[in-house]
């Protein structure tokens, strides 16, 4: 096991037997928020998600990432592009669909700094997640390659890079403030 899944399992073990100690004195599982002070309430039940998703139509896209690449679909009927892609057209009907890689800067329209986190992503620091509208016409949601909220404004220029997603190990895409004219 890598050493920062190891720090998580610890981090775990810790926050669980902290509320077993609240449970034997109180009888209730509630901790404090240690960001906010707020109270918290821990639900005993665990939810473990695994997803098995479908991609039948839609494996290009995950062979772009593999080369780098950030590709949507394009209609060759109707001309409607579609992000992320489809391998249909919701508008005609038809399959006629063609690949298209994400090219040229986005413009940043919203942002928000990830604070309160799923339990699945506890072990990342606080990250940035923001949706970006391409000149191909759609908006892109995506972590956001910023240390802080303060270095981004709404209409920040973008671009889409491929990186790969630690611990996990796996590609992704994400969002990357760029100044005009890079």
């Amino acid at each position: 096991m890598s050493d920062r899944g190891s720090k998580i399992d610890e981090f775990i073990k810790l926050f669980l037997n902290a509320i077993e100690v609240e449970k034997s004195r109180r009888g209730l599982p509630l901790i404090t928020d240690e960001k906010t002070n707020d109270p918290l309430f821990f639900d005993q039940r665990e939810l473990r998600l695994r997803y098995l998703l479908p991609i039948k139509g839609i494996e290009d896209f995950f062979e772009g990432l593999v080369k780098g690449e950030v590709r949507y679909t394009r209609c060759k009927r109707c001309g409607r592009k579609y992000f992320p892609p489809q391998p249909d057209c919701s508008s005609c009907g038809t399959r006629e669909m063609e690949w298209m890689r994400i090219e040229g800067t986005g413009e940043l329209l919203t942002f928000s700094k990830v604070v309160v986190k799923p339990t699945s992503y506890l072990h990342y620091d606080d990250y940035i997640v923001g949706v970006a509208r391409f000149p191909e016409g759609f908006n892109v949601l995506a972590w956001v390659r910023a240390s802080d909220v303060s270095e981004l404004e709404m209409g920040t220029p973008v671009r889409i890079e491929v990186e790969r997603r630690q611990p996990e190990n796996y590609l992704t895409y994400v969002l990357v403030p760029t100044k005009l004219g890079d």
